[in-house]
């Protein structure tokens, strides 16, 4: 899908320098993976979400290559910085069309979504090198992957399906019809319900992966992406074209309320939401706004905007680092990616990447 260029990135934002040397990196333990959020049902965790964290939590700890992915949709490739002090480490040769990324559960392996390529590209991140691919998948755009990094779950957006497959075999285990031109896919925690949205029908879809059985939520225009409540109990998801994000109730898969967004001196008809993250505190949302050239932020609490912080141009990928302390923006428009100081909601530096990128993956 095509989307407009939006102008330059503001000049206050300090940006580094062109491609320099390879650097060695610096290894750091992590302890969970950053791939998929937790979901549960209403009334606090349940059984099966504390034991996906304990699980998680008793997985072996990891040393990372501190190093930042950054997919560019129209570079064929994965621009590679070094998570320190962000200088060029290398690129990354993938298949056409790269977008959305995500890691194995112990962080040595990088999937990579190619849709222009109709296959997902498997990244050893240590070598950053591609050493596989799963072909055969129509134009994949996001996925989500289970806790145990056996399945994932692919959005087809030319085919209207969600795809599974087998990471093991390489092979589709089910598809499952959907909407037209599905998008953002989100996993429970205990792997048994997906969540899909279908941005040209405006609907969520929550599907039951054992049975197929699908519930349809209708939502404001365009719905993108996914990002839960740390209590699991609210689903929010954006919309692009309402220019709104739809908050949902887990429990009774219902719209209940709808955050407006206007960055000041914008128009309303640029004011594109597509990704969102959630801080671990349940206190503050992040919301990349598209052609606005902004990042909303939102009290998780009382749906209020709180700020604005003007990024580059097109924002549309997001994530935070490890300890949560500074944010990640990939800037379609302007070719590069925004450090934003999560606390003071600052723009720290402005990071030349490739061509167009899409999402942000850091292995820490």
């Amino acid at each position: 899908m095509k989307r407009p260029v939006s102008p330059s990135p503001p000049s206050g934002a300090e940006r580094l320098g062109e491609v320099g040397e390879t650097r060695r990196p610096t290894e750091k333990p992590h302890l969970t993976p950053t791939l998929s959020s937790p979901m549960g049902r209403r009334g606090g965790r349940t059984a099966a979400t504390v034991a996906a964290m304990l699980l998680l939590l008793a997985s072996p700890a990891f040393a990372g290559t501190n190093h930042i992915f950054v997919s560019n949709e129209k570079g064929n490739g994965l621009t590679v910085l070094n998570a320190t002090d962000y200088t060029p480490v290398g690129i990354v040769k993938t298949g056409a069309r790269p977008r959305g990324m995500g890691f194995s559960p112990d962080h040595k392996l990088l999937y990579v979504a190619c849709g222009g390529a109709d296959r997902v590209d498997i990244v050893d991140v240590a070598t950053m090198k591609v050493v596989g691919h799963i072909d055969g998948i129509d134009d994949p755009e996001t996925f989500d992957l289970d806790k145990k990094g056996q399945r994932l779950f692919i959005s087809n957006e030319d085919a209207a399906e969600l795809s599974i497959y087998d990471l093991a075999t390489k092979k589709e285990i089910k598809s499952v019809k959907v909407g037209l031109e599905p998008e953002g896919v989100l996993l429970s925690p205990d792997d048994t319900t997906v969540y899909v949205a279908s941005e040209g029908s405006n609907l969520v879809h929550v599907i039951d992966i054992a049975s197929g059985k699908r519930i349809d939520i209708g939502t404001d225009t365009r719905p993108r992406r996914f990002a839960l409540t740390p209590d699991d109990q609210s689903l929010w998801v954006s919309t692009e074209l309402a220019g709104r994000v739809d908050v949902i109730d887990v429990a009774t898969n219902k719209v209940t309320d709808r955050i407006d967004f206007l960055p000041p001196g914008m128009r309303k008809q640029d004011v594109s939401p597509v990704a969102l993250v959630i801080d671990r505190a349940g206190k503050t949302a992040f919301v990349t706004l598209g052609r606005a050239n902004h990042v909303g932020v939102v009290d998780v609490k009382t749906h209020k905007v709180i700020d604005y912080i003007l990024v580059g141009a097109r924002p549309w990928g997001i994530t935070f680092d490890k300890d949560q302390k500074r944010l990640f923006v990939a800037n379609g428009g302007s070719d590069d990616v925004s450090i934003i100081d999560a606390a003071s909601h600052k723009v720290l530096k402005s990071v030349p990447v490739g061509h167009y990128p899409y999402g942000v993956a850091i292995d820490e």
